[in-house]
């Protein structure tokens, strides 16, 4: 009905040339033998757990005995920072405060450490900040039975070998396993942490509302969204800032505050400028994409290469600091002390930044990509006579993002710059035409719709 072709290589198979009536068959056996492999597997992890073996990766703390692969066995310096963790919380810090305190003294985050031990391979989306601790992180760590030496199995499950999703399990359900490997954390210290997450009041569920303008808000600095909050003691007024200034995380240091009430006008008579334009003068609409689509490509793709070129020099750079550290080691000039501090630097250095360049070599090829299409945004104009009042449908089919900015001061005016991209034509500069303006700039420069159709 819909004209899909399917081809198997493996199989020889290609519908095109005709159907292969073994398929269908081919399908229920395949299907059958993941059926039974799941089956097996299951068996296989009950067994496991019967023997009080732990199914799953050592936590933050641990890591597997090299003598027994199925146990676990400490790992000294994250134990180290695990006991940090549990007695600054025993001192009554915050789980946000903690994570602002590891983030201060640089402690690796465990994703980081783990791929920097060896533990784990290179991530392919490199985590935002190696010393990057969120609360969410810090009370993982303080919740997790096994640093008291229990194997906790079963935590989760999946519903059917058909589905990947790890499904939560009731906790009676869990299958725990006590004192089978070594404790980091006294177990009367765990259970006095575990009473500081409970509370004794009944607290009445917070009524968040969400805004239509969530998610499609950016910082023009770090590229987080941005948040929507109000003022209790003033309810009216409602306004974005930026995620990573209200986190205090060190990757934006500016709120890129904007109130609700302007954004609205401002995107309100953006788009409906837009619509009044591309309505009355679709030639001249057109036009003006191509002409910014061109200027663009050209300004994003000279940015974007020149700053992979750094990347790549700096990487070659890296290499060559390398090789003379080695060979001042060989010739005696340089201590093993001071060989394994700065060859240390430079590996840390380069593996940040063979991550920054893989992802910037996919943000070149994918802009090449990134053509605008100024028919289809027309079809969602014609649409719409006027825009009187902004919905979250009309964001929805106008709006791709909106890019804001920090206010400035300049000559002594406050400013706020933002960007509004919309959805197929990205950011354009449309004229903003009067009603009186309006037949001058037919008879000068455009045409009328009727004339273009004719």
């Amino acid at each position: 009905m819909h004209n899909v072709r399917l081809i198997s290589v493996n199989e020889g198979v290609d519908s095109e040339k005709g159907e292969d009536d073994f398929t269908p068959f081919r399908n229920i056996m395949n299907e059958w033998y993941a059926k039974d492999m799941s089956r097996k597997m299951r068996s296989t992890l009950k067994i496991k757990n019967s023997q009080g073996y732990v199914i799953g990766h050592p936590p933050y703390g641990y890591k597997y005995d090299e003598i027994d692969k199925k146990r676990w066995t400490i790992d000294e310096e994250a134990a180290d920072v695990v006991h940090h963790i549990f007695n600054l919380r025993k001192q009554g810090e915050s789980v946000n405060g903690i994570a602002k305190i590891l983030k201060k003294e640089k402690v690796y985050i465990p994703s980081v450490y783990a791929i920097k031990k060896g533990f784990k391979k290179p991530l392919a989306k490199p985590p935002l900040g190696e010393y990057l601790w969120t609360h969410v992180m810090v009370r993982k760590i303080l919740s997790n039975q096994s640093y008291v030496g229990d194997v906790i199995n079963f935590k989760t499950y999946s519903k059917s070998f058909k589905l990947k999703k790890r499904i939560e399990n009731d906790k009676e359900n869990w299958q725990i396993h006590k004192d089978v490997h070594n404790p980091i954390i006294d177990r009367e210290l765990f259970e006095m942490i575990q009473k500081t997450f409970k509370t004794t009041k009944c607290q009445k569920p917070r009524h968040i509302e969400k805004n239509m303008f969530a998610g499609f808000l950016k910082c023009s600095d770090c590229g987080a969204n941005l948040n929507y909050k109000f003022t209790h003691d003033n309810p009216d007024n409602h306004y974005f800032s930026c995620k990573n200034s209200r986190a205090q995380n060190g990757f934006c240091k500016k709120t890129h505050h904007i109130r609700v009430d302007v954004l609205t006008n401002l995107v309100k008579n953006d788009i409906a400028n837009i619509v009044r334009f591309a309505t009355n003068f679709e030639d001249e609409f057109v036009k003006i994409v191509v002409d910014e689509d061109y200027k663009r490509i050209q300004m994003t793709q000279k940015k974007n290469l020149e700053a992979l070129n750094k990347m790549l020099a700096r990487d070659k750079e890296l290499d060559t600091l390398c090789e003379k550290v080695f060979e001042e080691k060989i010739l005696g000039n340089l201590s093993e002390e001071r060989f394994l501090k700065l060859s240390q630097k430079y590996e840390e250095e380069q593996f940040e930044l063979k991550a920054q360049i893989k992802n910037m070599k996919k943000v070149v090829a994918e802009e090449k990509k990134h053509e605008l299409n100024a028919e289809g945004f027309l079809k969602i104009v014609r649409k719409y006579s006027d825009v009187e009042e902004l919905t979250l449908d009309i964001l929805q089919e106008f709006i791709d993002k909106i890019v804001v900015h920090h206010r400035e001061e300049i000559m002594g005016e406050t400013i706020q710059k933002v960007e509004i991209y919309c959805r197929m034509i990205g950011h354009i500069e449309i004229p903003r035409i009067s009603k009186l303006e309006k037949e001058s700039y037919i008879k000068n420069f455009g045409r009328k719709k009727e004339e273009q159709i004719a």
